[in-house]
């Protein structure tokens, strides 16, 4: 056994004259001896030390880290995900969304990933893993078709098929943790078998430690007698030092290296040590994202965070997250890794605004214990800055693509409708300092009718912001709570009127499509073919040269010619919404349907134009979402792939009527009764007809599509419709055609009443 360390303190007696150097040669062998003798000594002690601390401690540390902290770490995983799946299923059926079973089933991938890591790890239990695994995919399997089913109206006892898959549920947490409690056992069985070895080995160690206190005693006779072997490792050590002067000269070379690599990278790094202190060593770049040279013994919290968009909440968790993670094993920063922030904005001092990135890693001893993490830091402003250039040239693209798919006059009409209904609401809104709930059904309407012609046009982008409005209409109409806070709701409408502000920009300024277009606004003009004007004027000529009779033939056509100014056919005012059909149903999944439209001669006044486009956006588009059926369904019921929807017009009785109606599934009377009853519009027990009953659909806040249309296939808008209609005099009602009284499903049309101002007979 060699001890280097010992022959460098006789190098001073070569520099003695070589006449001494004879009598000292039995001092530096008896200094030579002893050191080897307390080598010895120290080497057995140590030796008997560091076995017994393995036998006490490193080897069961070891078993732990290397066995059963991982497989115990990934049951506990599996445990957690169990509840995060129950949880997901449960939100799934309670909320009627089918997006949590897909949340599930990420979470059920993840948790079978760590049944066959586990078996990998601890292979002599692979077979119990599997069974494990078993019940796992059995649990997974029942839970996803009960909820599938519920959300399919398929499940005929839902408690039972509940109370079977809790029972599986628990029987798989009970298979757990046996399965965790053995694998302990088995642990401590193990360490104990361990402990025998380690006694077997320090007796081992003790005879290996006799041998080797002969073996140097030999080594001594031999040295005593070998005086030129001094020599040898004089000169062995001297090589030796000039080996670590070398090393000592890479290290600084290396040191040197890291300190030009840190100087000149251009990135943030710095490390945090225990208490949130950094390193006084960092890249000189974070002077430059920081704006300060005073960085070295900072706090890291206060340096990184302060002034960022970060709330209490996060930067309370960041804390919490850094202080549990260093001085702690390394599991630890796996456990709370997810919650140090990667991404905010800062404010500096200067006023300017960065956007920076961060990533965290964790600086670990050979123990697997974090000593620091290291943080390193972008600064992103500029690339945040061109990805939102991008996305806004993106969305005007879009915008763009949008506009030029209408004509233009029928844009302009849109734009014009629009900004009509938001001045109405704005003006209610001004007029309402507290909440009103007629005020909050018209301010719902109007923004519904908004959202209706954004969507029949493909306006797709301002549809969301309308949405959103609307929802917070509909949220007034429905929560008592909710407060009525005027300036929020005008803010809301501004970023409504903001968006239609940006359409109408980009189509008269961006593609130059400023005005109503050939057509015109038909509100500020009369219309009137050229071919009627010549022939009235060719009749008064007639009738100042001609008899009575022929002066009375006149007089008629002139009045029929002069009835027909200002009047539009009810095909050509619909154009527009019948031609946004075929889109809608490939949105819908469905055929694009036939529309009939008999006017039998009657004609509509301009006045009446806007008033019909916003009805029949809404009736037209709610046959064809809820009435019509997808093309396999109407096969399957004996109809034609394609549904048929049908407009009939007649004016009589001092009054205009339209009847609408579809050949789809019909409306569900009894559905609209329970649902009537849920929403507190009626009460349980109250007899009502089933017209009665029907025409609950008008009433304000039952119509909402997530609540009536999936079920009943009629509801959204309806009383938006009723609204435009009563405020021009007129009305809206559902009247059944067919005899199948008592049944669930009954064929209806819509019955649509004016005053008789609004059409004439051509």
């Amino acid at each position: 056994m060699q001890s280097p360390a010992a022959l460098p303190q006789n190098k001073p007696a070569s520099g003695e004259p070589e006449a001494a150097a004879a009598p000292s040669t039995a001092n530096p062998m008896r200094k030579i001896i002893f050191m080897v003798g307390v080598a010895i000594v120290v080497f057995l002690a140590v030796t008997s030390y560091s076995v017994r601390q393995s036998f006490q401690s490193s080897d069961q540390l070891s078993a732990i880290k290397d066995l059963y902290f991982p497989v115990l770490q990934k049951i506990e995983a599996n445990i957690v995900r169990l509840d995060k799946m129950e949880e997901l299923f449960m939100r799934s059926v309670m909320l009627g969304d089918h997006d949590p079973l897909d949340e599930a089933e990420d979470f059920y991938k993840k948790g079978d990933e760590e049944f066959v890591e586990m078996a990998q790890i601890y292979p002599e239990r692979a077979k119990e893993i599997g069974a494990l695994r078993e019940e796992y995919k059995k649990y997974n399997a029942m839970a996803l078709q009960t909820a599938e089913d519920f959300l399919k109206n398929k499940i005929a006892n839902m408690p039972e098929q509940t109370k079977r898959m809790n029972k599986t549920l628990n029987a798989l947490r009970d298979s757990i943790k046996k399965f965790r409690e053995s694998s302990y056992q088995n642990f401590v069985k193990t360490l104990a078998s361990s402990q025998q070895t380690v006694k077997l080995n320090l007796y081992m160690g003790m005879a290996l430690g006799v041998m080797n206190l002969i073996f140097m005693g030999v080594l001594v006779f031999f040295i005593r007698n070998n005086v030129q072997m001094m020599a040898v490792i004089a000169e062995q050590n001297a090589t030796l030092e000039k080996r670590v002067a070398e090393r000592t000269a890479q290290l600084r070379q290396k040191t040197h290296d890291i300190q030009a690599m840190l100087q000149n990278m251009p990135q943030g790094v710095l490390t945090v040590l225990p208490g949130g202190v950094i390193h006084p060593e960092y890249s000189a770049y974070m002077e430059t994202i920081f704006e300060t040279k005073d960085i070295a013994g900072q706090n890291m919290m206060e340096l990184v965070f302060t002034d960022t968009s970060l709330g209490s909440n996060d930067l309370s968790q960041v804390d919490a997250a850094v202080g549990s993670c260093i001085g702690e094993d390394l599991m630890n920063y796996e456990f709370n890794s997810h919650l140090l922030v990667t991404e905010f904005n800062k404010a500096m001092p200067n006023g300017a605004l960065k956007s920076l990135e961060l990533s965290w890693s964790p600086i670990s001893d050979d123990n697997d214990v974090v000593e620091k993490l290291m943080l390193c830091v972008r600064d992103v402003t500029e690339l945040k800055r061109l990805e939102s250039e991008a996305g806004a040239q993106k969305r005007e693209l879009e915008i763009i693509g949008e506009i030029l798919a209408v004509s233009q006059e029928k844009f302009q009409d849109f734009i014009e409708s629009s900004y009509k209904f938001v001045a109405e609401n704005e003006e209610i809104i001004r007029k309402a300092p507290q909440k009103d709930m007629d005020a909050i059904g018209l301010l719902f309407r109007n923004m519904h009718t908004i959202k209706g012609n954004a969507r029949t046009y493909g306006l797709l982008n301002m549809t969301n912001v309308v949405h959103e409005t609307e929802q917070e209409y509909d949220d007034l109409r429905k929560d008592d709570e909710k407060v009525w806070d005027q300036d929020a709701l005008l803010s809301q409408l501004a970023l409504v009127h903001a968006s239609i502000d940006e359409y109408h920009k980009i189509n008269d300024v961006k593609l130059g499509r400023k005005g109503p277009g050939r057509r015109g606004n038909v509100e500020r003009f009369l219309m009137v073919e050229k071919d009627q004007v010549a022939r009235a004027m060719e009749l008064i000529k007639a009738a100042n040269a001609g008899d009575l009779a022929d002066a009375r033939q006149a007089l008629n056509e002139v009045e029929r010619t002069l009835r027909l100014i200002g009047t539009e056919k009810i095909d050509t005012v619909l154009a527009g919404i019948v031609e946004s059909m075929p889109s809608l149903a490939k949105e819908l999944g469905k055929e694009a349907p036939q529309i009939s439209i008999a006017d039998n001669g009657i004609v509509v006044r301009n006045q009446a134009i806007g008033l019909l486009k916003n009805v029949f956006t809404h009736l037209f588009r709610n046959s064809m979402d809820h009435g019509l059926e997808t093309a396999e369904a109407r096969q399957a019921a004996g109809k034609s792939p394609a549904g048929h929807i049908q407009l009939d017009a007649a004016l009589d009785a001092a009054q205009l009527t339209l009847k609408l109606h579809d050949d789809g599934r019909g409306l569900a009377v009894g559905r609209i009764r329970q649902k009537a009853i849920e929403n507190g519009v009626l009460n349980e027990g109250e007899s009502r007809s089933p017209e009665e009953i029907a025409n609950l659909i008008f009433a304000s806040g039952f119509s909402t599509a997530d609540k009536v249309t999936e079920v009943s296939g009629r509801g959204v808008g309806m009383d938006a419709v009723r609204g435009f209609l009563q405020k021009e005099g007129g009305d809206v009602a559902i009247r059944f055609t067919d005899n199948n009284v008592g049944a669930d499903l009954r064929a209806f049309e819509l019955v649509i009443t004016l005053p008789e101002k609004f059409a004439v007979k051509a």
